[in-house]
């Protein structure tokens, strides 16, 4: 059971995915795929011109594209760390300089999220490209859009693009779209495998300035996007009446799940969520390790953010089914990690 990779595990969703599977005729596989009419149904959605949306086969391939395009010319890539490794793994292959910014501060012993460090690098050296997510992973918190919008005000008075990855911004509500008719720097990239249940079919949106999406698109970012993904989507378009309504009952999932997790590992802290996870602060060093070992013994993954700046001791678990977390429930209960003592 994979709770590693924060898809969105849902048996509502199965039903809408089942549904629009069955809508799926042989001109989806052979004919190319047309993206205008998807394109024109997320653009009536998020309100939003036609010309400022453009798709891509899942974020990774979006801040590919972001950074040959953007930061390669720049010369410069700023992140708020913790960072999604794409950023890293991309910049590395084009030798792009990056500036990591530390964004995990400690309050006592808990981790949360500060854009201080970030904002002070927008405010110095070289105009480049700068990335942040948000809401934030592993932590799950949400930078409030005021903030974001200093941010971008920030980047735009110094000559940077910001990069908002919203990739877990439906669960959270946020707002990160007004912030285009505010700045012509902004973009906001937006996974619809995590959100839409399309985590396999890949797919993701990014909105900008027409002018900035139409440049991007010279890069042929949307190239890999299938005609059965877009048939699959344009079907999901049309029922986010019921999509929103599981993006609610994962809330109500991961807010039941903490509580449990409160009365099996008492001595766990759990970090503040928006997202379809949540992140937990175990005994200490190697608590997230040994907790994450122990659930792979019983054929659960988690992911254990260890490695992390800031975030020693944690742990991520993202959201499924009732029965599933019972399972993970289980696991703890246990107490097989030998950090964590009984329950």
């Amino acid at each position: 059971m994979n709770l590693k990779s924060c898809e969105l595990q849902s048996p509502r969703t199965d039903l809408l995915l089942a549904e629009a599977l069955r809508r799926l005729v042989p001109t989806d596989l052979w004919r190319y795929p047309y993206q205008q009419d998807l394109v024109d149904l997320l653009a009536e959605e998020y309100a939003v011109p036609p010309e400022c949306v453009a798709l891509s086969a899942g974020s990774n391939t979006a801040l590919g594209t972001v950074v040959d395009a953007l930061a390669v010319p720049a010369g410069r890539l700023i992140v708020q760390d913790p960072v999604f490794e794409s950023w890293l793994h991309f910049a590395s292959l084009r030798s792009v300089p990056v500036s990591r910014c530390r964004g995990v501060e400690t309050e006592g012993r808990v981790p949360r999220t500060t854009v201080e460090a970030f904002e002070a690098a927008l405010s110095s050296g070289p105009p480049g490209v700068a990335a942040i997510t948000n809401p934030g992973n592993p932590l799950g918190d949400l930078v409030p859009i005021d903030t974001v919008r200093r941010l971008a005000r920030v980047a735009e008075d110094n000559g940077h693009i910001l990069v908002i990855d919203d990739c877990y911004g439906a669960f959270a509500g946020t707002e990160h779209l007004s912030l285009l008719g505010e700045h012509g720097n902004v973009l906001v990239i937006r996974s619809l495998s995590k959100s839409w249940g399309l985590a396999g079919a890949r797919l993701a949106a990014t909105f900008g300035s027409a002018s900035l999406i139409d440049y991007l698109q010279r890069f042929r970012m949307d190239s890999p996007v299938s005609a059965p993904t877009l048939a699959i989507a344009a079907h999901l378009a049309g029922r986010l009446t019921e999509l929103r309504q599981v993006w609610h009952e994962v809330a109500e999932m991961r807010d039941w799940f903490v509580d449990q997790v409160r009365v099996v590992r008492p001595s766990w802290v759990a970090l503040p969520s928006t997202t379809n996870f949540a992140t937990f602060l175990t005994e200490g060093p190697g608590g997230g390790d040994r907790a994450a070992a122990a659930l792979a013994v019983r054929g659960i993954r988690v992911r254990s953010v260890e490695d992390m700046e800031g975030l020693s001791g944690c742990v991520r678990i993202s959201m499924a089914g009732r029965d599933a977390m019972e399972r993970v429930l289980d696991g703890l209960a246990a107490g097989e990690d030998n950090g964590a003592g009984e329950p």
